[in-house]
């Protein structure tokens, strides 16, 4: 348990430090020019090799970055480091110097502290008319959407099964003595999802402004807590590991994951929507975008904008869903059949402005932190 808190506190010291210290007084990088040659993606003369710094539930059809390569003699070696967090965590502390050319997977939770630490190079892409505005929130040109979708309560459908036992339908649910030790979370200051879970309570009790450890969206933790939730460092652990639903082999039926979740667990597609293995709790839902950027002071800077202009292309956007279970941001793209049938619609996510949680974030996460030691 000690060894959880250290790496916790760890991770959240580094993120605050590094934001607006790490190369903040270096020279700005030199504008890139549009890439694209009648819409077509550039080829280079030589073999290029460019590293792309992703998060560990990144996954793209090997195909399609094959193509990507026969288009533009541009071989990609993906970097994979740890859960969106702990990547950018990482990116920061290499600021200016980075070990890749694009980093992918940040969302607008991390966004605040990527601008602030002069992490990019600001690259807009040719392409960007054709994503849906709404997941346009950088007007700097640093940070391009690539898929979004919805972070939230998910449960095993098999250990719901009467009316003793009900399916939790709100927040208020998950607090109630029939989930006792029955609900995993992760921690937000090592987890994306985790740390969208701890926005979601914030946007739907309030309290973000309150310092004290009596803040509205404490108190629910506090409950939480006493009902027995359980809290783990990533995605992969909470879900493989301590979920009893789908792939899961633990014995929390209910666990943060996606609206999207549901499709990757469906086996015998001729069920009904609302009969998949895993279900969701819509109201807990919160918005989560993910985002690509070319780092500041990468070897390939114009490579990591063919790739930029690529992901924001049909084949990539199209293998999105099938790949990570999120949504592409380009209007217009078709969906798996399973995808559009299992996943959960969210008609109003929680949300908070990305600018309010980079302000508040770090005493966020303090506070929670607080709770659980």
């Amino acid at each position: 348990m000690k060894r959880w808190f250290a790496v916790a506190a760890l991770a959240l010291v580094v993120l605050a430090g590094a934001c607006g210290s790490s190369g903040s007084s270096s020279k700005p990088a030199a504008t890139i020019a549009p890439v694209l040659v009648n819409g077509a993606l550039p080829r280079f003369d030589t073999p290029v090799t460019l590293r792309v710094m992703t998060h560990d539930s990144f996954a793209v059809t090997q195909s399609v970055l094959d193509e990507f390569e026969a288009a533009t003699n541009v071989k990609v070696e993906l970097i994979a480091s740890g859960d969106a967090v702990a990547m950018t965590n990482a990116a920061i502390l290499t600021a200016g110097n980075p070990v890749a050319d694009v980093i992918f997977g940040f969302d607008e939770n991390l966004l605040g502290s990527v601008l602030e630490s002069n992490l990019l190079q600001a690259y807009t892409p040719q392409r960007l008319s054709t994503v849906d505005k709404s997941y346009v929130l950088d007007a700097s040109g640093m940070a391009t959407p690539i898929d979004h979708g919805d972070v939230c309560v998910n449960f095993d459908r098999a250990a719901f099964t009467n009316s003793a036992n009900q399916i939790p339908t709100s927040f208020d649910g998950l607090i109630q003595s029939p989930v006792t030790n029955k609900f995993v979370v992760e921690d937000p200051s090592t987890s994306t999802p985790g740390l969208a879970f701890m926005l979601a309570t914030i946007a739907k009790f309030g309290g973000g402004d309150d310092t004290s450890a009596n803040a509205k969206w404490l108190s629910y933790w506090k409950q939480l807590k006493a009902n027995g939730v359980s809290v783990v460092d990533s995605w992969e652990t909470a879900y493989y590991g301590s979920f009893s639903g789908g792939s899961g082999k633990g014995d929390h039926p209910l666990v943060v994951s996606y609206a999207s979740s549901p499709p990757a667990e469906v086996a015998d597609t001729s069920l009904a929507a609302d009969e998949s293995p895993t279900g969701v709790i819509t109201e807990t839902c919160y918005q989560q975008t993910e985002f690509a950027g070319i780092l500041r002071g990468a070897a390939n800077p114009r490579a990591a904008a063919t790739f930029l202009e690529f992901m924001l292309g049909g084949s990539f956007q199209a293998d999105v869903p099938g790949q990570m279970y999120v949504y592409p941001v380009v209007m217009g793209t078709p969906l798996p059949d399973t995808f559009a049938k299992y996943t959960a619609p969210v008609t109003n996510p929680l949300t908070l402005p990305y600018t309010d949680v980079a302000a508040h974030r770090d005493r966020w996460i303090a506070q929670w932190s607080a709770l659980f030691r």
